[in-house]
């Protein structure tokens, strides 16, 4: 309700598993008269998703033997967040092993994008 009288920008952004118009229908009908855009975004294509892991998985990052391509395709269907939510679980499960194989491997990244489709 308070955001009918806000006079400024609201930027809201949300997870729709099903559909845009589920999520429309079960809004108020005070908020949907003021909303003025309703703006889908789509799951990353493999392109995207690849240049996100990129990104993700800084240079500064310990990592051994990624291969960003294979990523992409195993983390299909997974939004953006979902793949930082992957690279910081992956990060910190590499950070408690022994010293001497402390990095991210791919087994840590799979690891995480299986547990993110999880939750």
């Amino acid at each position: 309700r308070e955001m009918t009288r806000f006079p400024g920008i609201c930027i809201m952004q949300i997870d729709v598993v099903d559909s845009l118009d589920i999520f429309v229908s079960r809004l108020e009908k005070g908020l949907l008269d003021g909303l003025k855009y309703l703006v889908p975004f789509h799951y990353p294509d493999m392109y995207c998703r690849k240049k996100l892991w990129k990104k993700r998985l800084p240079d500064t990052l310990p990592k051994k033997s990624l291969d960003y391509s294979e990523l992409a395709r195993l983390s299909d269907e997974l939004n953006t967040t979902q793949i930082g939510n992957a690279v910081y679980r992956s990060a910190a499960q590499a950070a408690l092993k022994d010293e001497n194989s402390r990095f991210v491997t791919m087994a840590d990244l799979r690891s995480a994008i299986e547990k993110e489709r999880q939750r």
